[in-house]
């Protein structure tokens, strides 16, 4: 089976379209919807959120969201800014 050049998504035996560009390089559209995004209004498949490399982007931007996340840090900084709200003093001057 083929895969859709835009969306990803398998194209079963007896449908979609195929397109052969002039320099033979041949893309397949599952839909209408596929074809006219790629070639006339000429989006980039990760710039819609329907399209599997969209989805794939997505979840590598949360994996590297994770990774630079350091849980030591956020555990150190919590207390500090407890402890500075328990330094402030009230209106009437009496700590």
């Amino acid at each position: 089976m083929a895969l859709c050049s835009f969306c990803g998504t398998e194209i079963p035996h007896g449908t979609g379209k195929m397109f052969v560009k002039k320099d033979a390089k041949v893309l397949w559209f599952c839909s209408n919807k596929c074809e006219k995004n790629m070639l006339v209004l000429k989006r980039k498949p990760r710039s819609r959120a329907w399209t599997a490399e969209a989805r794939a982007a997505k979840e590598a931007a949360l994996a590297a969201a994770k990774k630079t996340e350091r849980p030591a840090e956020a555990a150190q900084q919590a207390p500090a800014k407890k402890a500075a709200g328990a330094k402030r003093r009230t209106k009437g001057g009496a700590a």
